[in-house]
C-alpha cells in the first residue's frame, strides 16, 4: 500500500493537546507498521486552520492523488483534514475517483467500506457543527464589541494606525488623505489622483504605488470622517457581498476624523457626478460627455472626432452623435457640432448667472430628490422594525432590560439622524435660487481657458441636456 500521511497543526496550543506535528507523524507511522503498509509520505501544513482547503500541503496531496501515486490517504483525526462537511465529502470523493481510500486513525474507519463512509459522514457533520458554533460565538462577540466599545476591529485604512487597540491618526498619511480630497474638489478623477500621488512618491499602506482602484476604495471609506461601519460585508462561497443596511453596526464619532463629514459628502457628490462620463470624465475634448441625450431614443450622444485631408490641408470635425446610431444602428443620424452646442450651453449658464432672483426659472431633476427621499423613508421603516424586534426579544426573555435600553438609545439616535437628513434634503431643494447662485459663483471659471476645469464645473450645474432636431433643453442639477 502506498500511503500519503497528512499532518496539520494550526497553533502552538495544539501541541499541548497531543496534536503536535511529531506526534501525528509517529502515530501514523505506527499504524502503517501495524497494517503492514509502506511507511507514509508526509504532507505537512504547519500553522494553517481547517476552515477551508486553501493550504499548500493539501494542494500537493490532491495533485499527487490525481496522478495515482497513492492507494491510501491517512491522518490521525478527521478534523486534521477539514471541518467543513461539504469540503470533506468532495475531497474524499475526489480520492475515490482515483481509487484512493481515506483512513482516519483515531476514529478507526476507512472509506473503502460502507461502515467507514457512514461514520465519516456522521463525524464530518459534528466537525462542521462545532466550527459553526465557534463562528457564531466569534461573530456575536465582535458585534458586541462594535456596539459597546470604540476598539479597532479591522486593519486600519490609509491615514490611521492602531495604538492601544484604537484607531489613531497617522499624521504623515493624513496629510496625503487631505491632499487627495483637495484634488477631488478641484475636479480630479481616480486616475489623475493616483498619478499625482505616484509622482510625489507617496505610497499606499502596503508600500505599493497607487492605482484607480485603491484610490476609489480610500475616498469611499467613511473611516476617514470618524465613522466605523462593522458587519457591512459577508463572504458567501468565496464572494464578498454587501449585507442589508439594517444589519450594519454604524458608530459615528468612533475615532478622530481626518476629513470633515461635510467635505466627505461633497467629495462623494462630485465623484458621482462624473459617473455618466465614465472613462471620458477627464478628457477635455468634449465638455458635455455623458450629459447630452438624444430625445428621439433617450440614449446618450457621445463625442465623435473625424479627420479629413484635402488640397487645402487637414481638417477636424468634432460633433456629438447619437450613441445608439453609432453602436447598433438603433436610431437615425442625429448629431450636432461640438462648438455650437457647447457655446450655447455655456451662454445659457452665463444668462442664468446674470439674471435677478425674480427672473430665475429653471427645470430641475426631481427624480434624484424623490429617490433620496424614498431611500431615507425606507431606512426609517427599517429602524422601526429593528426596534420592534428588540421589544419582541425582550418579551421572549432573549435579552435583558439593560440590553433593551441600550438598543432603544441606539435606534433613537439612528432615527434622529435619518430624520435630520430628510429635513436637510427638503431644505436643499426648496429654492431654485441655489442654482442661480451656483451659476454666478462658477461662470468665471467655466469661461476660463482650462477646459478640464470647465468640464468639471459644468457637471456641478447640469444634470442632463436633451437634444432634438437643433433644439435642446437643460435639466439643472439640484
Amino acid at each position: 500500500m502506498r500511503v500519503a500521511g497528512y499532518v496539520r497543526v494550526s497553533t502552538d496550543e495544539q501541541a499541548e493537546q497531543g496534536n503536535s506535528l511529531f506526534e501525528q507523524q509517529e502515530r501514523m507511522t505506527a499504524y502503517c507498521r501495524a497494517m503492514n503498509w509502506e511507511s507514509p509520505t508526509f504532507f505537512i501544513d504547519d500553522g494553517y486552520s481547517a476552515k477551508n482547503l486553501k493550504r499548500p500541503a493539501v494542494d500537493r496531496l490532491v495533485k499527487e492523488v490525481s496522478q495515482q501515486k497513492f492507494d491510501v490517504v491517512l491522518n490521525t483525526k478527521l478534523d486534521r483534514l477539514c471541518r467543513n462537511l461539504l469540503d470533506l465529502l468532495q475531497t474524499v470523493s475526489h480520492f475515490q475517483t482515483y481509487n484512493c481510500a481515506y483512513v482516519s486513525v483515531s476514529e478507526g474507519f476507512d472509506t473503502s467500506t460502507a461502515v467507514g463512509r457512514m461514520t465519516m459522514h456522521v463525524l464530518g457533520a459534528f466537525a462542521e457543527f462545532e466550527r459553526e458554533r465557534i463562528r457564531e460565538r466569534v461573530k456575536d462577540n465582535m458585534i458586541s464589541l462594535a456596539k459597546n466599545t470604540h476598539k479597532a476591529l479591522a486593519i486600519p485604512c490609509f491615514g490611521y494606525d492602531i495604538i492601544d487597540g484604537h484607531y489613531a491618526i497617522n499624521q504623515n498619511e493624513a496629510e496625503s488623505v487631505k491632499y487627495i480630497f483637495d484634488l477631488i474638489l478641484q475636479g480630479y478623477g481616480h486616475r489623475s489622483i493616483s498619478i499625482s500621488l505616484n509622482d510625489k512618491g507617496i505610497v499606499t499602506k502596503r508600500g505599493k504605488s497607487w492605482d484607480q482602484i485603491n484610490v476609489k476604495r480610500l475616498i469611499n471609506n467613511r473611516t476617514l470622517c470618524g465613522t466605523r461601519i462593522f458587519n457591512m460585508r459577508e463572504n458567501i462561497d468565496g464572494k464578498i457581498k454587501i449585507r442589508d443596511e439594517s444589519e450594519w453596526v454604524v458608530v459615528e464619532n468612533n475615532h478622530p476624523a481626518i476629513i470633515e463629514p461635510s467635505i466627505f459628502e461633497e467629495a462623494q457628490e462630485i465623484m458621482n457626478s462624473r459617473k455618466p462620463a465614465r472613462k471620458h470624465a477627464e478628457s477635455e475634448t468634449y465638455l458635455l460627455t455623458g450629459l447630452v441625450y438624444c430625445s428621439h431614443c433617450n440614449n446618450t450622444m457621445g463625442g465623435q472626432t473625424n479627420r479629413s485631408k484635402n488640397k487645402y490641408g487637414e481638417y477636424e470635425y468634432f460633433r456629438y452623435i447619437c450613441s445608439s446610431y453609432v453602436r447598433k444602428g438603433g436610431c437615425k443620424y442625429h448629431a450636432v457640432h461640438r462648438n455650437d452646442l457647447e457655446s450655447s450651453v455655456i451662454n445659457e449658464i452665463r444668462q442664468l448667472a446674470s439674471k435677478s432672483n425674480k427672473e430665475v426659472v429653471v427645470i430641475t431633476n426631481s427624480r434624484s430628490k424623490e429617490a433620496e427621499k424614498i431611500e431615507l423613508k425606507n431606512a426609517l421603516a427599517k429602524v422601526d422594525k429593528k426596534m420592534q424586534r428588540q421589544i419582541e426579544a425582550y418579551e421572549n426573555e432573549l435579552i435583558s432590560a439593560e440590553d433593551l435600553k441600550k438598543a432603544r438609545t441606539r435606534v433613537e439616535n439612528e432615527k434622529e439622524r435619518l430624520l435630520k437628513d430628510l429635513m436637510n434634503l427638503e431644505n436643499k431643494y426648496t429654492d431654485a435660487n441655489v442654482i442661480h447662485q451656483r451659476a454666478k459663483d462658477l461662470i468665471g471659471e467655466i469661461d476660463g481657458i482650462d477646459r478640464k476645469r470647465s468640464k468639471f464645473l459644468i457637471r456641478q450645474l447640469i444634470d442632463q441636456i436633451d437634444y432634438k432636431d437643433g433644439e435642446y433643453s437643460i435639466t439643472w442639477r439640484i
